[in-house]
């Protein structure tokens, strides 16, 4: 495969090979919103580098200023590097912190020490965790939601296009470092598919409203890679445990050793830069991104191989959370910000946020980005979705009749379940939902949630 292409960092600013600290060029840069990367590089065609096209799009698009973000990307994830990354934005004037990716708050690693550093001085918007301080949004994604949505896509595409081996759809998935709320559960949403497509795959209706074969769907299997589920969140038969481009080899030799798994037909990284990997690894299987809409970051470098991506609304997060901190909301400066954001992009995002009733329970209700409100302080939580249309081979008529059939409401309860009775309470022994147990639950509450009325109504 050729080399990915590094463009952001020609035209953005000096770095230091070190905690690779950002020079104070800032007539180059917008210093008041600063990126600090998630073990990984600005350009990663992932998670950081849509968070820094989110940064700059708000700077451009809200402020009107020409201008890219600032951005630091530490050589490491040690607590004293991620400490002196930090710091060193807020001495080069950030006002916000943009923090992409569970590692800022895991333990021995950011230990949510961004959002410590900048009280007094600003805010941060960590992406993909929980909130942890008075001066934080936590923006948390339903990822086993996209992966959910990427699964049944590509098992329908597949029917359809015989992207089948031995009357046999097996879907493979790997994830880099184990994590409940950002890895793993989007394999529990991608495997719980499996099942849910097993429960309809006799009914003639389902079939017929995404045009399936009815004599394909009565002799294609489909089935998950692997043979058993992890023995233990290290398991390299589902873990890199690295998110380092050139690190899953040991993974990608179990998916394809047969003792071990039926060699994919559709194979979903969920392991950023990792994706790379799984191209080269094999030219005969079709890919499933993860967190972007990676067919188009690949562009010719994976022509004709991603069927979808299990998309987090990233880069819509980020912009509509930095409207809602205390240095941007109402800006003297910059006045119409909130205006601008809720005109722009209240068609784009779903959100919701988790309260607290009368009677000790919890609710989540939907979030209004145009409410003059803070999120500091709490979590907003985005639902996800999938790729389609451009250089996905799934089309954008049978991903809007996924998204109908299987509502939003459904998906959004068994999202709940998941994190409420799993990743926020019990986690599996082994130390990963992914288990059969979770991923039967996920199917269950999807159907449960399928009525009879919707889904006549959604035929």
């Amino acid at each position: 495969m050729k080399k990915l292409l590094l463009t952001l960092l020609s035209t953005t600013i000096t770095t230091t090979t070190l905690t690779t600290v950002v020079s104070c060029e800032t007539d180059k840069h917008f210093g008041g919103i600063y990126l600090i990367t998630d073990s990984g590089k600005v350009d990663d065609k992932s998670f950081n580098q849509s968070t820094y096209e989110a940064g700059t799009e708000f700077t451009k698009e809200i402020l009107g200023i020409d201008k890219k973000i600032g951005y630091i990307q530490p050589d490491s994830t040690a607590p004293k590097t991620m400490k002196r990354a930090y710091k060193s934005a807020r001495s080069n004037g950030a006002k916000t912190l943009l923090l992409p990716g569970f590692h800022h708050a895991m333990p021995s690693e950011g230990e949510h020490n961004g959002a410590k550093i900048m009280h007094g001085y600003g805010s941060t918007i960590i992406l993909d965790s929980n909130s942890a301080a008075e001066n934080e949004v936590g923006v948390v994604f339903r990822g086993d939601v996209s992966g959910f949505y990427a699964g049944m896509s590509s098992i329908i595409w597949s029917l359809k296009n015989e992207n089948y081996s031995n009357n046999t759809i097996s879907l493979g998935s790997y994830g880099g470092v184990s994590n409940s709320g950002s890895v793993d559960n989007f394999i529990v949403g991608f495997l719980a598919s499996i099942e849910v497509y097993n429960e309809f795959k006799s009914d003639e209706a389902f079939l017929d409203t995404f045009g399936i074969d009815h004599d394909v769907a009565k002799k294609v299997t489909v089935r998950k890679a692997q043979n058993e589920y992890p023995k233990s969140k290290d398991d390299t038969t589902w873990f890199s445990n690295s998110f380092l481009i050139g690190q899953s080899k040991l993974v990608l030799d179990n998916l394809t050793d047969k003792s071990k798994s039926v060699k994919p037909n559709i194979i979903m990284p969920v392991a950023g830069p990792e994706t790379s990997d799984a191209i080269s690894y094999d030219q005969s299987w079709k890919v499933i991104g993860v967190d972007t809409n990676q067919a188009e970051s690949y562009g010719k470098d994976a022509e004709n191989r991603f069927i979808t991506s299990a998309e987090k609304d990233l880069k819509n997060a980020a912009i509509v959370s930095l409207a809602h901190t205390p240095e941007w909301i109402n800006n003297e400066e910059y006045p119409d910000i909130l205006k601008n954001v809720s005109e722009k992009y209240s068609d784009k995002i779903q959100l919701t946020k988790e309260v607290k009733k009368e009677d000790g329970t919890t609710a989540f209700i939907d979030v209004d980005i145009a409410q003059n409100e803070t999120w500091i302080g709490g979590d907003v939580w985005v639902n996800g979705t999938m790729s389609a249309g451009g250089a996905n081979l799934l089309e954008e008529e049978i991903a809007e009749k996924v998204k109908t059939y299987f509502s939003s409401k459904a998906l959004t309860e068994a999202s709940k379940s998941l994190f409420s009775k799993y990743i926020n309470k019990i986690i599996p022994s082994l130390g990963t939902i992914i288990a059969n147990d979770v991923v039967v639950d996920y199917a269950k509450t999807i159907t449960s949630n399928m009525t009879t009325e919707t889904m006549i109504k959604n035929k």
